[in-house]
């Protein structure tokens, strides 16, 4: 990927983070990206298509850094709660917590939805990928019995997100007891 293709990338995410998706003017996005009106249309043929390509981009960035963090880590339980500290920033600080609690905010088309669609399907495949990993640690540790299917992984991952999307929201988190009742719930559910 391009230097100045990036630095585009990154301003449309930033925008969106700072201001929502209103702030995507193609003129506060070439100054935030410190690139001329016309280098922006050199990348891409429209709004839309800058909003999309940082979609994707930010979504590959977290796994990134997820797959780094947990990486890092050497038991199981070290790995699922560096995974759980990860999407809880994700959700708390995440460009897309935004885009999630009001998606009809978003000034495009109906079809950015239906072109958004591979990219979080690929990116939710991804993620999978990941928690496939980190329960692989358990099994190992014999902490864990081996998932009876891949519905289980689809199961932690969406209690995992969803529940911390719900209490971010509502402000009342408590890492330590999140962590603590998801590790729980993973043990008893694959067990």
């Amino acid at each position: 990927m391009s230097d100045k293709r990036e630095k585009i990338l990154r301003a449309v995410l930033e925008l969106f983070l700072e201001n929502g998706a209103g702030s995507l003017k193609v003129s506060r996005i070439a100054a935030k990206a410190d690139v001329g009106k016309g280098t922006v249309y050199e990348y891409f043929n429209s709004k839309e298509d800058m909003f999309i390509g940082a979609v994707e981009y930010g979504l590959g960035l977290m796994a990134e850094m997820i797959r780094e963090k947990v990486t890092m880590t050497s038991t199981f339980r070290e790995s699922f709660y560096s995974l759980i500290d990860c999407i809880f920033d994700i959700v708390v600080k995440g460009p897309f917590i935004s885009l999630a609690a009001n998606p009809g905010s978003m000034p495009f088309t109906g079809d950015t939805i239906s072109r958004l669609k591979p990219i979080i399907d690929n990116a939710h495949k991804s993620f999978l990928e990941l928690l496939e990993t980190i329960i692989a640690k358990g099994v190992d540790e014999g902490v864990l019995s081996p998932p009876e299917s891949e519905e289980y992984l689809h199961l932690i991952l969406v209690m995992v997100t969803n529940m911390t999307m719900q209490r971010a929201r509502a402000g009342n988190v408590n890492l330590a007891s999140l962590k603590h009742f998801y590790y729980d719930a993973c043990i008893k559910l694959l067990n």
